[in-house]
């Protein structure tokens, strides 16, 4: 039987010197939301060499859907379009052979060469192009392109990065846990390197030159003051939508091994000049020696703070000898506050504590305040707390001590502080909230507060939670149980326990209704979101003068879920808004926020950004309310 689409081709005039290039081809473009997986669609595409003109298929298939009766179907629309061609070539280049022999056979009869080349020019530069105006700019080259990268040391390296994302490391080490790659000799740019994931944010690996580059990262200076002449290089995990398009298709084409969805590695170095750069082979080489040598290295090897790993490279096998600087000499609260980082504000409650064991010791027992006063002045104004001197003299107290020495610490110190500090006590609250605050894995965060507060209910014992609830946080004691406590709240929260996080929360404020750790910005939102809002009135009315962001637009919320968009709930908005103007602009944008702010100013975006972190979810559970906000807020500004 005659196929239609042939003679179709055949009726055409036909130039013999006239060369085609074309296909099936990947479009440089995902598409999401239509199964389990994202996908690049297929597409023919026939390139004229003469006219640079190109035609292509009606519609996009899956890469399983896509026929040779598409290309062919798009060959012969391309060929029959006036505007186009409207005649027929003497010879096609085709990017598959399967395809090549399947049009060679239809083809024959019209006189239509047909040849398989595995680079076709003309083709790649249409992609090219459309890529770039798709992205507005030159696509990122692939991982292949890279200096001697052959396709066997990628899947090397694929496989050193699956072993190194399903370790965890950091589990371990946060980011600043630096680490110093003694052996073997790296390049300029890779002598340092960290740990990323332990926020959850990017996982994988941010490398260095120096100290003195990674300190002024810190210090939050501008990248192009500190990036070395070399660069800076990065080994991350991302989604398969968002590699290079080449690395896409070589992990899909290919089949290499990746740990999950989330987890194809992107080892890249940015050049100051030319942007995203890919890694020589030897590069290649080094950074999966080091993936591999992470991946197989155990807690203990990290708290010897140097450690040797023989490991496997295309390259042959390669001693990894790398250690923690900071850990083999911690730096003191001078030098992290010199690059930036400030104390963490718990540490300072070690004055407390050892005023108060000097004047239980020191302190005559009929002095007045002001002779009080002054010992104390004496001994500790203007000093550093010294850990050796009013030292703990209780196992709880020397464990608290060595905590108050963790808050100090940085990276991995704090981690191992913490656990000397269950070793002499383990009744020590703080000791469990650190090592929950060092875990990226909300699982073993609970169980660990859950730890903390249990231990704190045995050193405080049950006389405590009844002569001095209601002034809990005043008792210096017992701050370390409350942090605990509120520890495991918002972590209930972040995991769905509702129920659960809102008792703490309660308790919490029954403990101290000054609420010094700001639970009620916490518990307030919550309420509404459950639909308990009779409690959330109740909260509103114990702290009637509170003038912050997230009070005033959860009041504003709670009157227009009670009474609807009336006189009272616009009064309260506009109120709301008057206090930071910020809010209605972040509760509306459903991205989320690129981080979270160390520190605000009422009215300001700091706060918005804190606002929308605490609240969104009780305007997005409320019906209608979004659309009543933005409507409001457009009214406002059309004013």
């Amino acid at each position: 039987m005659a196929n239609i689409q042939v003679e179709r081709l055949k009726r055409l005039p036909r130039r013999g010197n006239e060369v085609w290039q074309g296909g099936l081809v990947r479009m440089p473009a995902w598409v999401t939301g239509e199964g389990p997986e994202p996908y690049r669609p297929i597409m023919p595409v026939w390139i004229s060499l003469v006219t640079d003109l190109a035609g292509t298929g009606r519609q996009m298939h899956r890469r399983e859907e896509a026929t040779f009766q598409s290309a062919l179907d798009a060959l012969v629309d391309f060929a029959t379009d006036e505007t186009l061609a409207g005649y027929r070539p003497g010879k096609l280049e085709v990017n598959d052979p399967a395809l090549a022999e399947h049009l060679a056979g239809l083809l024959a009869e019209a006189d239509v060469r047909v040849e398989h080349r595995a680079k076709l020019l003309a083709l790649e530069r249409y992609m090219d192009g459309m890529a770039e105006y798709l992205y507005e700019g030159a696509l990122p080259p692939g991982i292949l392109e890279g200096k001697n990268v052959t396709l066997e040391r990628v899947r090397s390296f694929a496989e050193a990065a699956k072993a190194f994302y399903e370790a965890a490391p950091w589990a371990h080490l946060s980011n600043q846990d630096v680490i110093e790659v003694e052996a073997p000799s790296p390049d300029a740019g890779l002598r340092y390197a960290v740990v990323l994931g332990q926020g959850g944010a990017e996982h994988g690996l941010g490398f260095y030159d120096s100290l003195e580059q990674y300190w002024a990262m810190v210090g939050g200076e501008p990248m192009e003051a500190w990036m070395g002449r070399g660069g800076l290089y990065s080994m991350t995990f991302d989604e398969i939508t968002c590699l290079p398009f080449a690395d896409a298709d070589l992990w899909e084409d290919e089949g290499l091994p990746v740990a999950s969805p989330r987890a194809y590695p992107v080892p890249v170095r940015f050049d100051r000049r030319k942007g995203v750069r890919r890694l020589s082979a030897k590069v290649l080489a080094f950074m999966e020696g080091l993936l591999r040598a992470l991946a197989e290295t155990t807690e203990e090897e990290m708290d010897a703070g140097r450690w040797t790993r023989q490991v496997e490279t295309p390259d042959g096998r390669v001693t990894c000898r790398l250690s923690l600087p900071f850990l083999l000499e911690t730096p003191d609260r001078k030098t992290l506050m010199d690059h930036g980082l400030m104390p963490d504000r718990r540490g300072m409650e070690q004055m407390n504590a050892q005023i108060g064991r000097f004047l239980e010791e020191r302190a005559d027992p009929d002095a007045d305040l002001e002779e009080i006063n002054a010992l104390i002045a004496e001994e500790f104004a203007g000093k550093t707390p010294d850990p050796e001197k009013w030292a703990g003299r209780t196992p709880l107290e020397q464990a608290q001590d060595l905590c108050y020495q963790a808050f100090d610490a940085i990276g991995r110190r704090r981690i191992q502080l913490a656990c000397q500090a269950l070793e002499v006590c383990p009744d020590c609250p703080d000791a469990y909230v650190i090592l929950a605050e060092s875990t990226g894995n909300p699982e073993k965060a609970l169980d660990l507060y859950e730890k903390g507060v249990e231990a704190g209910r045995r050193a405080l014992g049950p006389e405590t939670f009844e002569e001095d609830a209601g002034h809990f946080w005043g008792v210096h004691e017992t701050r370390p149980f409350m942090r605990a406590l509120l520890g495991l709240a918002q972590v209930q929260q972040g995991l769905g326990q509702a129920e659960e996080a809102v008792a703490n929360y309660r308790e919490l404020l029954r403990l101290n209704p000054g609420d010094n750790q700001g639970v009620r910005y916490l518990l307030l939102p919550l309420l509404i979101e459950q639909g308990d809002d009779d409690a959330a009135s109740d909260l509103l009315e114990q702290y009637d003068e509170e003038m912050a962001a997230v009070w005033q637009y959860c009041r504003a919320l709670l009157a227009f879920r009670k009474q609807g968009d009336g006189p009272e709930a616009q009064r309260l908005l506009r109120e709301a808004i008057d206090v930071n103007s910020f809010v209605p602009e972040y509760l509306l944008d459903e991205e989320e926020p690129p981080g979270w702010p160390d520190s605000y100013a009422p009215g300001s975006e700091e706060e918005a950004l804190v606002c929308r972190e605490e609240c969104r979810g009780a305007w997005e559970s409320t019906p209608g309310a979004l659309d009543w906000l933005e409507q409001t807020t457009e009214a406002e500004e059309g004013a």
